[in-house]
């Protein structure tokens, strides 16, 4: 075990305590490292890193220190060591190296962005992403949903099987192509909805890899890349040349190209505002593409959640256009997304670099190193969520939810950098399972086990397929 750590005196302050305090730190357990090496063959090449993790944090325990070459890097799956991190000392754990293979796309948005940049950038974005502005948009969300609901009649009347993620893609892709540009990409596979899953796909394996080449090096998947990145961005410019020249705010980049930073009185740049719509596209469309996904795979295994959802629709929107009102008639669907959500969590592992020494329950957590939290175990954490891998909506029961710890649920991260799309996520999971239920009932044709793994979000490893019929009203009509 690497010991390095060991009986060292170190200074913390946190913002809860903001008078720094010498103390002995312990040091955290690990596998025991070879030198200049570390435990860097520890790690299975042929396992899913997610795996490679759990398999680590299951060994060694709640803080697990792994030395990778130079690099130390900790894996923190206890709620309450996830609540330092992201709540009582976030300044201190940046997003930093972790994220340089999302910036190639993204740039400096608000995912990847630290420190001043981005909490101007926050102070402009925020105020488009709560519950009052996300009502704006709730009938485009509603018309993109009735859509696919018309789109699929063809293949209820053959009994043709959908392929569920990639409706579920083009679904959301059209919802926040429309959102932010005010132009529907999902409407059929075009070049430049092709370039952004491309482009998704090339940063992800990208930051997976412990070696990645340097982009200058001309690669077939590189010079695939930046073309895929310069059609983006063409793309990009194209609307923010457009919105430049017109007053409206029909679409959220006509809104954040005229936002006004309080503070300075400033704008975004051109540059700003094309770093921000592409990491909004990419969080909007990919991530909760997976989540819609995973949510028809678990209810195909309950039936009897799949009949309660479809009394509580029945009775809150019945055949008509769900509207903002209607989410608080529906609190039962609302717990079964947050359970969907535990089970599969948008960002099953989320990477902080660390900017000074700091102590997390006695351990030594070295300045430059890495925290790896995991969502997807902490989700699954012993001790507070019962039977965790059952899936029990009722878990989000407002009497339970107090009851557990800080940072137990952390499906949108936490903190200061908690995703701020979470509200319109949210609403756009419980519009869409509530919508397509009161028309058709979805049922999967195989029984096989679709597992799981980590490739910037938690994807499956087979496709999902489904049949979808009309289904049988308790009055014995067919809803049409």
């Amino acid at each position: 075990m690497d010991r390095q750590d060991q009986g060292q005196v170190i200074s913390t302050a946190t913002h809860a305590d903001p008078v720094q305090q010498p103390m002995i730190a312990k040091a955290s357990p690990g596998p025991n490292g070879l030198p200049l090496l570390g435990s860097i063959f520890r790690l299975n090449p042929k396992q899913n890193i997610l795996f490679n993790f759990i398999d680590l944090w299951r060994e060694f325990g709640d803080l697990c220190h792994v030395k990778l070459g130079p690099l130390h890097l900790y894996i923190v799956v206890k709620p309450e060591h996830v609540h330092h991190v992201l709540v009582r000392n976030p300044d201190n754990y940046i997003k930093g190296n972790g994220y340089n293979g999302f910036r190639l796309l993204v740039g400096q948005g608000l995912v990847t962005s630290d420190g001043d940049l981005w909490r101007q950038q926050r102070r402009l974005i925020q105020p488009s992403f709560t519950p009052r502005a996300t009502a704006h948009f709730v009938d485009l969300m509603v018309a993109a949903i009735q859509a696919t609901i018309e789109r699929w009649e063809g293949a209820v009347v053959t009994g043709q099987p959908l392929p569920i993620d990639d409706e579920m893609a083009r679904l959301t892709m059209s919802i926040i192509s429309q959102t932010i540009f005010g132009v529907d990409l999902g409407a059929e596979s075009g070049a430049v909805s092709q370039a952004f899953h491309e482009a998704f796909a090339f940063v992800t394996a990208r930051t997976m890899s412990a070696f990645a080449l340097p982009l200058t090096w001309p690669l077939p998947r590189h010079r695939h890349f930046q073309r895929n990145r310069r059609m983006i961005d063409e793309f990009v410019q194209t609307q923010i040349s457009k919105g430049r020249q017109s007053n409206s705010q029909d679409s959220l980049l006509a809104i954040l190209l005229q936002a006004t930073d309080e503070e300075t009185g400033k704008r975004m740049s051109d540059e700003q505002v094309r770093d921000e719509v592409v990491t909004m596209f990419l969080a909007g469309f990919e991530t909760t593409a997976r989540s819609l996904t995973w949510g028809w795979y678990l209810l195909d295994q309950h039936p009897a959640v799949v009949q309660r959802l479809e009394a509580e629709v029945d009775a809150a929107i019945g055949t008509r256009s769900p509207i903002l009102a209607d989410l608080a008639a529906l609190p039962y669907t609302r717990m079964v997304v947050d359970e969907i959500l535990r089970h599969y969590p948008p960002a099953g592992m989320l990477a902080r670099q660390v900017v000074a020494d700091d102590l997390i329950d006695g351990y030594h957590i070295r300045g430059n190193g890495i925290v790896m939290l995991l969502p997807f175990m902490t989700h699954r954490y012993p001790g507070v969520w019962e039977d965790p891998e059952a899936f029990i909506p009722e878990r989000f029961h407002p009497d339970q939810v107090g009851s557990r710890p800080k940072s137990a649920y952390i499906p949108f991260s936490g903190g200061t950098r908690i995703c701020l799309g979470n509200h319109f996520a949210l609403t756009e999971m419980v519009f869409t399972f509530a919508m397509i239920m009161t028309r058709y009932r979805l049922q999967r044709l195989s029984s096989e086990p679709i597992g799981y793994g980590f490739h910037g979000s938690i994807c499956p490893t087979a496709p999902l397929w489904m049949t979808a019929q009309r289904r049988v009203q308790p009055s014995g009509g067919r809803v049409v």
